[in-house]
């Protein structure tokens, strides 16, 4: 059904459950294939791709709670430029180091024959963006104050990439980072399957002898080879579903917890004999996003957005009964917009927004919350 109710005007949709609520907007161009990680109330934009055809050093910070649960609500404001190779669909996540947040980017594609695999390490507390009207994002830092380092690369046995993965553990006390899968184009063409766990209390010496913070080493692999996947954390739990392996959506899903990986029901209507998934038609895709949103007190993890097709529609996931639930499908103003490449932010209080990407030519510059449990439909808010 789900096909169906995404070529059907607002008049024949059932009303599902959940609201796109608009927010303030991004300054800039539109972007889709961003990286993007939280630091407390902040989320975080860092390169992607524009309607220009231009890789981006742009970095972007979202406020969520300035003027909070009011149209066009939160704050942007644009930070230091990520002084790295611009680029596209590469990583980003965030990572407490000896009790204090760090933001990290790295992998992606420089929009011509290069993979990378290169990280970055931010570090708000050094941007200086805003203190001063004369400082602005290309601001030249003296020597090493500036808020992005460049630390260790993905190791040597590690292919460069694209649309790879990435998400954060604590595993007995401890944060780590991981960051797998993908796509890369060179020395041969292969849909990746390898996932790699880095240590921020590490240390790697570089090809020019110097340390570099941190150190990576291989995690335990499993699943699926895929590019352009989902992942979201639930209990310190990374579920790992969608993307695809060859121009082929991929259905199956998995949790890690950071030692030992563990299949989910299939993201497809692949079991005869039950109807929990006769819906799932349209719950494979492949660069779509996730994202985790407290519904009734739960945290619960979500997707939406993908090749075109159905994925303007946004599925929720009950990883306690290993279900997935349509909601409202994401929305721009007054029509279903499936779309690409998009960003999201998963706040520590619950809240989730979703936005920018591209649909065809044109390229956003929104982002949009997420209300779960709200029946209150988005077409009459807007028409």
């Amino acid at each position: 059904m789900a096909g169906i109710f995404a070529g059907c005007g607002s008049d024949s949709e059932p009303e599902l459950v959940g609201d796109w609520q608009k927010r303030a907007t991004k300054e800039g161009s539109g972007v889709c294939f961003a990286a993007s990680f939280v630091i407390g109330d902040k989320g975080y934009v860092a390169c992607g791709y524009n309607s220009y055809k231009d890789r981006l050093r742009e970095v972007h910070a979202f406020d969520h709670t300035v003027n909070p649960n009011v149209l066009s609500g939160g704050r942007w404001a644009q930070m230091a430029d990520f002084p790295g190779i611009p680029r596209q669909q590469a990583v980003g996540f965030s990572l407490p180091v000896n009790g204090k947040t760090y933001g990290f980017v790295g992998t992606g594609w420089d929009g011509n024959e290069t993979d990378l695999k290169d990280f970055w390490r931010y570090d708000p507390d050094k941007d200086r963006t805003n203190e001063n009207s004369e400082i602005g994002p290309d601001y030249k830092y003296p020597e090493g104050e500036h808020p992005w380092e460049a630390i260790a690369p993905l190791p040597a046995a590690a292919l460069s990439r694209r649309g790879a993965i990435a998400f954060s553990l604590e595993k007995e006390g401890k944060w780590f980072g991981y960051v797998g899968f993908g796509f890369s184009d060179y020395p041969r063409v292969e849909y990746l399957l390898d996932l790699w766990k880095f240590d921020p209390e590490g240390t790697t010496v570089g090809d020019d002898g110097e340390v570099l913070f941190g150190s990576w080493t291989k995690a335990e692999s499993g699943t699926t080879k895929r590019s352009g996947a989902a992942v979201f954390v639930l209990d310190n739990e990374a579920y790992i579903c969608s993307g695809e392996n060859t121009s082929s959506s991929v259905s199956d899903f998995w949790v890690f917890d950071g030692d030992n990986w563990t299949s989910r029901r299939l993201m497809n209507n692949s079991n005869p004999n039950e109807d929990y998934d006769d819906d799932y038609g349209g719950l494979p895709r492949a660069n779509g996003v996730a994202y985790v949103v407290s519904v009734e007190g739960q945290l619960r993890g979500h997707i939406v957005g993908g090749k075109a097709g159905t994925n303007a529609s946004n599925w929720e996931y009950d990883h306690t009964a290993d279900l997935w639930v349509q909601r409202t499908s994401f929305i721009n103003f007054n029509k279903r917009e499936s779309r690409q490449g998009m960003i999201s932010f998963s706040f520590p209080d619950g809240k989730a927004f979703v936005g920018m990407g591209n649909s065809g030519t044109q390229y956003f510059d929104d982002l949009w919350e997420f209300i779960p449990m709200i029946e209150d439909y988005i077409y009459d808010d807007y028409n």
